[in-house]
């Protein structure tokens, strides 16, 4: 869940602009005192950008502040309207939602070099997921053949989304991408490793440094990742990721290599970008990016879905087959 704390921290947080812009290009990024870029530290990375590029942004990937505050939907706004569709609605239909509290998408677009994004996308140039065609119906099917034992829904735990369960954030962390809240990662190197922690649900990426990725008897969650450093760059290479996890995930698939570049620009910036290859799925290789700042620390996601709200959910449909005569 999101800390009150952190919500009220981040309306009144004062924007970087262009003259961040002239420090970050004379900047020179600590080293470890092994010699490689320093990229450690709890970095949050939440915006408002979306991962494709909007119409109403007329295919302009960079817009000024002002161009920013006309079009997009102020936050205040947007978590009233999110808060109106969730459990504090009238009516008896909203089971599961949440209200305004929990809720820090940011205040903000993703400003990278000065200039706010209007998407995550930057290559391809329009801004949008690259689908060969017919992709998104392949990639439909293939989630189909993926699911979890065959259990429909609410036939057991195992039917539940991986969050639902407590298994896996539903936001993604592999890439990262802002979500409604816990948009904060922990990075910890070392010679031989590094760990991206993701707050939500404290999801722990280790990374083998200058390694091969391992021939395992298994797919582990958030996949097998090797790392080296490159142009003060630290780049992870991500695959083979858990058929479950592909099942549920829009853009993954069990081709899909992901590849990751963490850069400091600034003490208090890390230039963050990541590449999805798949020509299963995709006409081309794309690419998504935006900055991460420093945090004050980490919170504890504590998800009950999997310990309060499973038996609910599971007693409310044996209720409903009852009812049905089944």
């Amino acid at each position: 869940m999101y800390s009150m704390t952190r919500k009220i921290a981040s309306l009144i947080v004062i924007l970087p602009f262009v003259a961040a812009n002239a420090q970050e290009s004379d900047y020179q990024a600590p080293l470890t005192d092994w010699g490689v870029p320093d990229v450690q530290g709890i970095w949050n990375y939440e915006n408002r950008t979306s991962l494709e590029r909007p119409e109403v942004y007329e295919g302009a990937l960079e817009i000024d502040e002002a161009t920013m505050l006309e079009k997009m939907v102020s936050t205040p706004d947007y978590i009233a309207f999110l808060e109106s569709t969730g459990a504090e609605r009238p009516g008896p239909d909203n089971v599961g939602g949440y209200n305004g509290f929990w809720i820090s998408p940011g205040m903000a677009l993703a400003q990278m070099n000065g200039r706010f994004r209007t998407s995550i996308i930057v290559e391809p140039e329009d801004g949008q997921i690259p689908w060969i065609e017919g992709g998104q119906d392949q990639r439909s099917v293939q989630q189909s053949a993926l699911e979890i034992m065959g259990f429909a829904e609410s036939d057991g735990p195992e039917g539940r989304t991986l969050s639902d369960r407590c298994l896996k954030s539903f936001a993604s962390t592999a890439p990262f991408l802002s979500s409604l809240y816990n948009n904060t990662i922990q990075i910890v190197q070392s010679p031989d490793h590094v760990v991206l922690l993701a707050e939500m649900a404290h999801d722990a990426r280790i990374v083998k440094i200058d390694q091969e990725h391992k021939d395992l008897p298994y797919n582990k969650w958030l996949g097998d990742s090797i790392g080296y450093y490159e142009d003060n760059a630290l780049v992870v290479v991500t695959k083979n990721f858990n058929d479950w996890q592909v099942a549920k995930e829009r853009m993954m698939s069990r081709n899909l290599t992901l590849t990751e570049r963490f850069y400091r620009v600034a003490e208090d910036k890390i230039h963050y970008s990541f590449t999805i290859d798949d020509p299963e799925f995709y006409t081309e290789s794309w690419t998504g990016e935006m900055p991460m700042y420093p945090a004050e620390g980490l919170y504890e996601y504590a998800c009950h879905e999997g310990n309060y709200s499973m038996p609910a959910i599971l007693a409310g449909a044996r209720r409903e087959e009852m009812e049905a005569g089944n």
